[in-house]
């Protein structure tokens, strides 16, 4: 039987907050509105555990992550640690530009003020409505608007719908120096890209 805390902590834990949002978002992607509708799908658990889950006040159980994942179709590497596919066993182009906006505009947040205003300015959007995209990783990101944010970003054209070593944590176990690489052929136009890959051949062929 799986272990759980008989009351959470009144503090709410930073990472467990994230995951509780996750499960949340997971939940409602699924077609449950409420924490009580889905928890008729989960007979077993305590009243409030799944509460306590969504609202950050515990840290979900591994095997409960995966119960959740199982049932609304989401991933547990997306629910756990909020990387790679949203959906399981796709890595769908919703979840890489959802990925990449955030990168985009945390990078942004992280510069000034000034340049989160301007980024949010070049979308031609309400902030408000911008902050929903940050945090709904389901709410559509279309062409149109995955063309603003690679401007807005001052990136090349298609960069949103691509999977980047700085914005992807899996990749954060690579070598430096393939990190340094993958960063640069990211920022790459297609010209650029053949260019790399031929000088690349040249040097092994020699």
């Amino acid at each position: 039987m799986t272990k759980i805390h008989s009351s959470p902590s009144r503090t709410k834990d930073p990472l467990a907050i994230k995951i509780g949002k996750r499960i949340a978002q997971a939940r409602k992607m699924a077609g449950f509105k409420s924490a009580k509708e889905f928890k008729r799908k989960l007979p077993k658990w305590p009243e409030n555990r799944l509460s306590w889950y969504e609202a950050g006040y515990s840290m979900p159980h591994p095997n409960d992550v995966t119960t959740i994942a199982k049932l609304t179709g989401t991933s547990v590497c997306w629910i756990m640690f909020g990387l790679g596919p949203i959906r399981s066993g796709e890595r769908d182009l919703q979840a890489v530009r959802h990925q990449n906006l955030v990168y985009l505009y945390q990078m942004a947040a992280d510069t000034s003020q000034d340049a989160t205003a301007a980024f949010i300015a070049d979308l031609h959007l309400k902030p408000s409505t911008v902050i929903e995209h940050i945090d709904n990783p389901f709410k559509h990101i279309g062409d149109r608007l995955a063309r603003k944010i690679e401007k807005a970003g001052d990136k090349p054209r298609t960069w949103l719908d691509e999977q980047h070593i700085e914005s992807d944590g899996l990749c954060a176990s690579f070598p430096d120096e393939l990190r340094e690489l993958m960063t640069i052929y990211s920022d790459m136009d297609d010209k650029q890209r053949r260019q790399l890959v031929g000088i690349a051949r040249t040097l092994i062929s020699h």
